[in-house]
């Protein structure tokens, strides 16, 4: 779906679209690798999944990527228009997004004791979320969808 989104709107007038497609994907990978995060430490006691961190790690594996690739995206749009790079409030919030996922996945990947580089995972973790959502409205009001 998001590669369709991206090869139809890419060039066009509508060439938001697929950047707006992979970021809801994204979206929807943040929420599933927080909730999965809570569930394995045990702070939502109801749900009980076997391999919880498999499900995990997969999740905020797919999230950075998302986020990486969507930042990519929105660079490589905005360059084809000659519009300038990382002047709005969307795309620096997105670079930060970028690093953020960056610093979230990479020692998660690399450190084997996790013990080491939790608590850093679990506050990155934690601030996506409202980050995330700031960029999402960032992104509708350039868009010119709010406001």
């Amino acid at each position: 779906m998001a590669a369709v989104s991206i090869a139809l709107t890419f060039g066009t007038e509508s060439r938001w679209v697929g950047h707006a497609v992979v970021s809801v994907i994204g979206m929807i990978l943040m929420v599933t690798a927080v909730l999965t995060g809570i569930v394995q430490k045990g702070r939502i006691r109801k749900i009980h999944l076997h391999h919880i961190f498999r499900y995990h790690k997969m999740a905020s594996t797919w999230f950075s990527l998302f986020v990486i690739g969507t930042f990519i995206l929105g660079l490589l749009t905005t360059l084809e228009h000659g519009e300038p790079l990382l002047e709005s409030p969307h795309g620096i919030v997105g670079l930060v997004l970028v690093l953020m996922a960056i610093v979230q996945l990479f020692p998660s990947l690399l450190i084997k004791r996790r013990a080491r580089i939790q608590t850093l995972h679990k506050f990155i973790g934690y601030t996506i979320v409202p980050v995330f959502i700031l960029q999402t409205v960032l992104g509708l009001y350039a868009a010119g969808i709010l406001g």
